[in-house]
């Protein structure tokens, strides 16, 4: 939860330090990066479609904030249309994480919860 805050606040700083006219070739690179990342991560079935599993799902996140941190080193080079665009995309990519997060945390539950009963039922018949 901590990373999703840390996102959203790293796409206001962008939002309000950017005012410069466009970005070295590193800095493009890492904007490059970043929309690739951001954009398994745009909507659920994005996510879906990207991450085959959780681990895979949380490598992915791992390596978006990673691309979103490398973009505070251009923050003084970008355009204010892509602080615009990097905001929106933090946001879009914070909820769609944050829902995929819960998802998880849910299945979590119900498989445990499905663990327990089964180990009940088991211990009823072993009683019988």
């Amino acid at each position: 939860m901590k990373k999703i805050f840390y996102v959203i606040a790293a796409c206001a700083v962008m939002a309000l330090t950017s005012c410069n006219n466009g970005l070295s070739p590193e800095g493009q690179k890492a904007w490059d990066n970043f929309k690739q990342l951001a954009a398994t991560f745009e909507s659920m079935e994005a996510c879906d479609a990207s991450y085959a599993d959780e681990a895979a799902f949380a490598e992915g996140h791992a390596a978006f904030v990673e691309a979103t941190k490398k973009m505070q080193d251009y923050a003084l080079e970008i355009t204010p249309e892509q602080a615009d665009s990097f905001k929106t995309m933090c946001e879009t990519c914070a909820a769609t994480i944050q829902k995929a997060q819960e998802a998880i945390q849910t299945r979590v539950e119900v498989e445990q919860a499905a663990e327990e009963i089964e180990q009940a039922a088991e211990e009823v018949e072993s009683e019988e």
